[in-house]
């Protein structure tokens, strides 16, 4: 009985989702008398009324009553004006018997799959930790709150929202379940749009090959979002299409509605309402570009304002120079940046043979059938195939940002639509496409030629997914990563926050988690932790500058090493100037800091009290590499007599060149002086001072990884950090701050 009602929870929470958003799409098509085919109409009132939905649900989470009932309330009553008799529009060429069944049989046998594997248990590593992390947060505090400390919470969340409105009726699959949906009406789009221009058999192949990508299985499966942008992208493509035929003003609200999702499903959907202003300038139909950036600045701004005013950055973790902040670093935007650029992939023809074939190190692989993109130039030749590739190429502009495969997405259904136009001219050719991606989207097809660590569609699991099989026993069977969050949701009590070297499935904790990498205050701490058992981290490098007492106000430390270009992502990350303490002399005298003493730096000035606190365990950071011009300041708020300087630093910083200034408001002048690099004596053992100075930033656990530096350190002597071992789940340790 319970595993029934668990079923029918998450089948309702996601149908309902749907249902919603197809009513909501549906009313407003009708206010704006939009014909079309019955089921094109469906599908993109759908499509629509999804951006739509997300927009409500934003509004709700404003207003702190993002509630189960307040959910219920509002999709009823979109349901009772939504569900009216549609206005019928231009019929579509059918598609003759044999071709039925040549789309019907593989795309009903994997919808089956796919729906299996959504309803199952939720697993998928981002899915898990933060697209529905954020959801099940959202969920408990009603609303939004301010979140500074998960770079995810501050990028656009669009999609989250549908997610959220179904994760409260069905919880975690019922969300997957969503984005399934969006993978059936995805194919069933590209259908349409093959039986509209005329070439249903292009529209039968090109629907399937993309239905049958692996990558797009198992993102289309999962709680992820790349599948939902790559089908409101071709939604969007369809209505100009259907707007270049007739200019009806009408489109215009729901191409700008989905243009504008677009960018609030990924920050990558920044190219749709680039793609649709460029489409209707084309046409120089200039006075239809209003409605349609209003209707997409409605659906994109939100998320931009409320991360300006959260962050300070409207783009928030990016964009960290252009608006610097204390709560992203640049050193970490640019290791993001270059790292999935290009994932260490030694060429181009690596990459090819991995994003298409193998989904080694790319995160899943578009399928074989897809080694034929260079046949898609031959779709040149009519003017849909150029339509196909001109949107091809816009949607493609971002990949470069992020090349696994799922990043493909996008584009695909207009690779795969040119593809098929090009083949056209036999329906065998078409059929035996169809047969092979049919072939090798099965699982253990895909098992053959993959690469190691490639994330795939698994065989369906009918028991999980009917509750048969006990959810927990599925996912502690399946997932890491979940068996770390029980461990936490029975050792920590709620309220109390924990500091992870590594991501946890969120969605199944309420604990508070504070994952180190997601943010400064997390690069922080974990810093603090690993200074603490490397001796290259230690400030025992005393850069010493003496000169002839003088008076100083205004003194300036400047870094004049110029920038390098690092060889890799990782050279990246040991290029940063830091400072673990900055000691001023008068003689023997060290000059203690004063409350009017006024601190600042440049780069990341917010954490420049750091070299003056005393502490051995921290240090300033300039969290970027180094360039020339970098400069630590201190006003001492009056001409203060000084004959030394020592800035207590790290060996991991070999090419810094420092330098004295004295300042007089804008000027600076060189202080000349003596220069030193002298060895200090080892700064002794500083683990329980580091552990105390995390504990006093508000962490009361550590949960650490395998993987991390201080792993085995902390797993042979404990006390010596001083905290407490708790309980050990698949390597990783947590354990409790004295």
């Amino acid at each position: 009985m319970l595993a029934a009602r668990q079923v029918l929870s998450i089948l309702f929470g996601a149908s309902f989702t749907v249902a919603v958003m197809w009513a909501l799409g549906c009313f407003l098509f009708r206010k704006l008398d939009i014909r079309l085919n019955r089921l094109e109409h469906d599908l993109l009132a759908a499509a629509t009324g999804g951006a739509l939905l997300s927009f409500v649900v934003f509004l709700l989470c404003v207003a702190g009553l993002a509630r189960t009932p307040v959910f219920l309330v509002f999709g009823l009553a979109a349901l009772a004006v939504g569900w009216n008799p549609r206005k019928a529009g231009k019929a579509l060429l059918s598609i003759p018997r044999l071709w039925r069944w040549v789309f019907l049989v593989p795309f009903v046998f994997y919808a089956l799959v796919y729906l299996a594997s959504s309803v199952a248990p939720e697993y998928s590593p981002d899915g898990q930790t933060y697209h529905l992390g954020l959801v099940f947060r959202l969920y408990r505090e009603h609303g939004f709150h301010r979140l500074t400390t998960n770079m995810y919470a501050n990028i656009s969340l669009g999609f989250e929202m549908l997610f959220l409105f179904a994760f409260a009726f069905g919880r975690q699959s019922a969300a997957a379940t969503v984005h399934c949906a969006y993978l059936l009406a995805l194919a069933m789009l590209i259908l349409c749009y093959g039986r509209r221009i005329g070439r249903p058999y292009a529209g039968v192949c090109a629907a399937l090959i993309v239905f049958l990508s692996p990558v797009a299985g198992i993102d289309g499966s999962s709680a992820y979002n790349d599948v939902a942008l790559a089908a409101t992208g071709f939604a969007l493509f369809y209505l100009l299409e259907v707007w270049r035929e007739n200019h009806e003003d009408g489109l215009l609200i729901p191409i700008g509605l989905l243009a504008g999702f677009c960018f609030a499903i990924k920050y990558t959907g920044f190219i749709a309402p680039v793609y649709a202003a460029a489409v209707i300038g084309w046409r120089r139909r200039w006075k239809a570009l209003l409605p349609v950036a209003l209707a997409c600045a409605a659906m994109a701004l939100p998320w931009l304002i409320k991360n300006w005013v959260w962050t300070g950055d409207p783009v928030a973790p990016f964009a960290d120079r252009t608006f610097p902040n204390p709560y992203f670093h640049v050193a970490f935007e640019d290791f993001y940046r270059r790292w999935f650029s290009r994932y260490d992939l030694p060429d181009l023809k690596t990459w090819a043979w991995s994003v298409i074939v193998t989904g080694r190190q790319v995160g899943g692989q578009l399928g074989p059938v897809f080694l034929l993109t260079p046949l898609a130039l031959f779709a040149l030749r009519s003017r849909a195939g150029r339509h196909v590739l001109l949107a091809a190429m816009f949607f493609l502009v971002p990949y470069p940002w992020n090349v696994g495969a799922r990043f493909l997405l996008p584009a695909a259904p207009f690779l795969a639509m040119a593809i098929a136009l090009a083949l056209d001219f036999s329906k065998t050719v078409l059929a035996v496409l169809v047969a092979s991606a049919a072939l090798l989207a099965w699982p253990g097809i895909i098992r053959r030629y993959d690469g190691p660590g490639n994330l795939r569609l698994q065989k369906p699991e009918w028991r999980a997914a009917l509750r048969i099989r006990p959810q927990d026993d599925f996912l502690n069977a399946k997932s890491t990563m979940w068996g770390v969050a029980q461990l936490l949701n029975h050792s920590v009590a709620r309220g109390q926050r924990v500091l992870s070297t590594a991501a946890v499935a969120e969605s199944y904790t309420d604990v508070d988690v504070l994952v180190a990498y997601q943010s400064a205050e997390g690069d922080l701490l974990e810093d603090i932790l690993t200074n603490a058992t490397r001796d290259d981290l230690a400030p025992t490098w005393n850069l010493r500058f003496t000169f002839p007492r003088r008076e100083v106000r205004h003194l300036r430390m400047v870094q004049t090493a110029p920038a390098i270009k690092p060889l890799n992502a990782g050279d990246m990350l040991m290029d940063e100037w830091s400072i673990g303490e900055i000691r001023i002399f008068d003689g023997d005298r060290s000059i203690a800091r004063a409350p009017a003493w006024r601190l600042d730096a440049t780069p990341f000035p917010w954490d420049i009290g750091l070299a003056f606190d005393n502490n051995p365990a921290t240090r300033w950071k300039s969290w970027q590499r180094m360039y020339s011009g970098m400069h630590v300041d201190v006003d001492f708020g009056a001409p203060l007599a000084i004959d030394r300087v020592e800035l207590h630093c790290s060996h991991d910083q070999p090419r810094v060149e420092i330098h004295p200034e004295s300042c007089d408001g804008a000027v600076c002048a060189p202080i000349p002086a003596r220069r030193e690099k002298v060895d200090d004596p080892p700064a002794g053992d500083f683990r329980r001072i580091a552990t105390r100075t995390v504990k006093e930033r508000g962490i009361e656990y550590l949960l650490i990884d395998p993987t991390n530096w201080t792993a085995a350190d902390m797993k042979n002597d404990p006390a010596r950090w001083g905290m407490d071992f708790i309980a050990e789940r698949a390597g990783y340790r947590l354990y409790r701050l004295k």
